[in-house]
């Protein structure tokens, strides 16, 4: 990988070394690298389901149009993208703890890049990376997300579990007003926990990893924080995440009585990220499996 990744930065950059890797989760590998005495950050694509050259472009797009803190991009290609690095930028190192000071300053940072994205995002989707920011549209959230589980199924069909994904689109296409009500489109991070996002001084210090971005609404990038960060429990944590991301941009009615559909979202990523990650040995992998198909179901009961 090393060589691969000096053959692709000599095309571009006069001088560069690849110094160390810094992230190797499928299907995506990061390295630390220096470019014309610049050091910098690589991201590439390992699998089928990478989206490094996307990444790079949401990144750029949040660079130039938000005042997120995000690494500088200096070249983004469609299977890899090269940062400048930021001393600020989330590392296993330097994680932070979801605690009530990192959830103050986390829910507003995170309600600014809504705000600052919902004026360039007219439809939801699935931003197209072949085709800079432009949105497999629809004008409809209900579709979009129906699109976004659908997305996941060849994924799990391949480990025997296209039944859960069936189950829940299934359940979308008998449920249309399931997210009726919901925000307009923003810019949806996708994973904004403290892996993610540092803070310092009570404000967000530097966002990275746009992999999972989405033009959706607001509350879908809030459960999607609240769920891994803070758990389904009431907290102080997530009680300050949800005070101070709704002293920026308020949260519309009825987003709690919502938060049960996008677990169903989550559930359906979850799943995918199980297999396309591949963390685990064959039985703990078999293990979570079974817990997440029962999650699932439990869910889609509960709304019945």
């Amino acid at each position: 990988m090393r060589r691969e990744i000096a053959n692709r930065l000599e095309v571009q950059f006069d001088s560069h070394d690849v110094l160390r890797q810094l992230h190797d989760v499928p299907p995506h590998e990061v390295y630390e690298v220096t470019i014309d005495g610049q050091r910098a950050v690589t991201k590439l694509n390992t699998g089928t389901t990478g989206k490094a050259g996307f990444e790079g472009r949401v990144m750029a797009f949040i660079g130039e149009h938000t005042s997120t803190p995000v690494p500088e991009t200096l070249l983004v290609e469609d299977e890899f993208y090269v940062a400048a690095w930021h001393d600020d930028a989330p590392s296993p190192e330097t994680e932070q703890d979801a605690d009530e000071s990192w959830a103050r300053a986390a829910g507003g940072g995170l309600a600014r890049l809504h705000d600052e994205t919902a004026p360039f995002l007219g439809t939801y989707g699935a931003f197209r990376p072949d085709d800079g920011l432009g949105i497999r549209s629809h004008n409809e959230w209900h579709a979009a997300a129906t699109e976004y589980v659908c997305s996941r199924r060849p994924t799990l069909a391949r480990y025997g579990h296209a039944d859960v994904v069936d189950k829940v689109i299934e359940y979308l296409d008998g449920h249309p007003d399931a997210f009726a009500g919901a925000d307009s489109p923003v810019c949806c991070h996708g994973w904004a926990t403290p892996e993610h996002v540092s803070v310092d001084n009570g404000e967000v210090a530097c966002m990275i990893d746009f992999e999972h971005a989405i033009a959706a609404p607001g509350e879908y990038d809030y459960w999607r924080t609240v769920f891994p960060a803070f758990g389904a429990e009431e907290s102080d944590a997530r009680n300050a995440f949800r005070e101070s991301y709704e002293s920026v941009r308020p949260l519309p009615d009825g987003f709690e009585r919502r938060q049960h559909h996008y677990a169903l979202l989550n559930g359906v990523y979850y799943f995918e990220s199980l297999y396309v990650q591949n963390q685990h040995g064959r039985k703990e992998t078999s293990a979570i499996a079974e817990r997440l198909d029962n999650w699932i179901t439990e869910i889609l009961n509960s709304l019945s």
